[in-house]
């Protein structure tokens, strides 16, 4: 029976690919969920909350932008891809970025308009 290679350099280099499996899995699962489930409790909060405007209009805000970096470096250093299968390229960041950008800044406008008309 032939024993399997354990050489250090092919232990190194599955060591090394597992760590950007795991950042790059962290990365996806920021920009495709976590980032928009912590904007949305921050809405909830902005209507919860009376008063002007405060810290969690600032983490809204940084969540939003997250999303946006963590799939640009999702796509330029770990391969990203679209739904389809195909690899994600910069004109498909462009158009994330823009529809994010443009819901996002409804959202928090959609919040701020009830949080005020007191209709929550």
């Amino acid at each position: 029976m032939a024993q399997p290679d354990h050489s250090p350099h092919q232990s190194a280099a599955s060591s090394s690919e597992t760590q950007q499996n795991t950042a790059g899995c962290l990365l996806r699962l920021y920009w495709m969920i976590i980032g928009y489930l912590i904007a949305v409790l921050c809405g909830v909060s902005i209507v919860n909350h009376h008063g002007d405007f405060s810290i969690v209009d600032v983490i809204y805000w940084v969540a939003i932008l997250g999303v946006l970096a963590a799939r640009w470096v999702d796509i330029k250093r770990f391969g990203g891809t679209c739904a389809d299968g195909q690899a994600a390229t910069m004109r498909d960041w462009t158009v994330h970025a823009v529809i994010t950008m443009i819901a996002a800044g409804i959202g928090w406008i959609g919040i701020h308009w009830v949080r005020l008309q007191g209709l929550w």
